[in-house]
């Protein structure tokens, strides 16, 4: 699926105030992307339209079943990526989780499973 990284960006905010599977208020992700309103109700729009996620009027958003398989395999690339940064790189927390995010949507697929693997062959853990 080739989304955004607009999209990503929002994705991973909903699954990540949703820790527990929790609908998430339109208020909560704006405040957490420090974007408006109208942006998160255009955003929403576009994930729903992929079929990422659901929002009732006036009411809160969840993922969908696809939303959340999907925002878990970004979530697990990014923290992979994040500590490979971290680690290997030496870039702070923060810039590392930036930057995790914005190289989700420009590497290939074969780019991110080889940093992936590395991360996890050097913590001792399988691919």
């Amino acid at each position: 699926m080739g989304i955004s990284q607009a999209a990503i960006r929002y994705l991973l905010t909903i699954y990540e105030l949703s820790d527990d599977g929790a609908a998430v208020r339109s208020v909560d992700i704006s405040r957490r992307l420090e974007v408006t309103p109208a942006s998160v109700v255009h955003m929403l729009g576009v994930l729903s339209a992929e079929g990422l996620a659901e929002k009732r009027y006036y009411g809160k958003v969840r993922l969908t079943e696809r939303g959340i398989r999907e925002a878990n395999r970004l979530y697990t690339a990014c923290a992979l990526l994040k500590a490979y940064f971290t680690e290997y790189l030496e870039v702070d927390s923060e810039t590392a989780r930036a930057d995790a995010v914005n190289c989700l949507c420009c590497l290939s697929e074969r780019s991110l499973a080889q940093i992936e693997g590395k991360v996890l062959e050097e913590r001792g853990c399988t691919a």
